[in-house]
């Protein structure tokens, strides 16, 4: 069941005003010292962005297990390499190759002494069950496990569908995430009984938007504008994990649709 939500920021002010807290390690490698973070804190290694960016980490595992070990989060994911189209062109891999280096990865961190979590990858639904075999080959299961490569994908069911197959294959005892999914996928699909807890910075591109339309507009852009969106998002998930969420209930609107 859907317990926790993990509001992105590339930013110190939201802090104050959120419940939990999702950062890029991509972003805060560049600071000068460690925030002072009295919310829960889940730290993400920043694949996408910077496989994007470079085609490859312009870090190492050691330099991000320093990080992690510097910054302390509550929970750590690994390195993981995601498997969307862009990223495997820009990287110039494939999917099992991306699956391996992600498997090296964790091995490496682990053997550093630092608690990552495990991030699952795939991009059709075989890739990840045939992931979640290697996983299990390695003893490499945390107690938490990511879903990645799922938040740039235009498809509910499809997502649903990943997600809920995965929930499938792994022990009772495993809390899965889901990296940067979209309010509608909670909304619409059972992924809320399956995942444990999900994150995402789209608030902060709606915030963005409003604030490139107020100075195209030349209107001023005020700290009012950045909470007003934010609050708005946040009464939308929060709302999203107090509501009751059943398998029962889906089954009837899945029979119903």
């Amino acid at each position: 069941m859907l317990s926790e939500f993990y509001y992105g920021s590339a930013w110190k002010w939201p802090l104050q005003h959120i419940p939990r807290v999702m950062l890029s390690y991509n972003f805060i490698r560049h600071l000068k010292k460690p925030w002072k973070i009295n919310i829960p804190f889940m730290l993400d290694s920043g694949a996408y962005s910077v496989i994007i960016k470079y085609g490859k980490y312009p870090y190492t595992p050691e330099e991000y297990a320093e990080g992690i070990k510097l910054w302390k989060p509550d929970i750590a994911w690994t390195m993981d390499f995601p498997c969307e189209p862009s990223a495997r062109n820009k990287g110039n891999y494939n999917v099992k190759q991306a699956q391996e280096m992600t498997i090296q990865n964790q091995i490496k961190l682990l053997d550093m002494g630092v608690k990552t979590m495990m991030v699952v990858q795939g991009w059709k639904l075989e890739d990840y069950l045939e992931n979640l075999d290697l996983i299990k080959e390695h003893g490499l299961l945390t107690e938490r496990l990511g879903i990645g490569s799922i938040c740039r994908r235009n498809k509910e069911k499809e997502i649903a569908r990943i997600i809920r197959a995965i929930h499938q294959n792994v022990p009772s005892w495993i809390k899965l995430h889901a990296f940067g999914v979209k309010i509608s996928v909670l909304q619409k699909t059972d992924v809320r009984y399956y995942l444990y807890s999900a994150d995402s910075m789209s608030w902060a591109y709606e915030w963005n938007y409003r604030y490139v339309e107020k100075i195209n507009n030349n209107e001023k852009f005020q700290i009012k504008d950045k909470l007003d969106g934010l609050y708005q998002y946040m009464n939308k998930i929060e709302s999203l994990l107090k509501e009751k969420n059943t398998i029962e209930r889906w089954i009837v609107e899945e029979v119903k649709a």
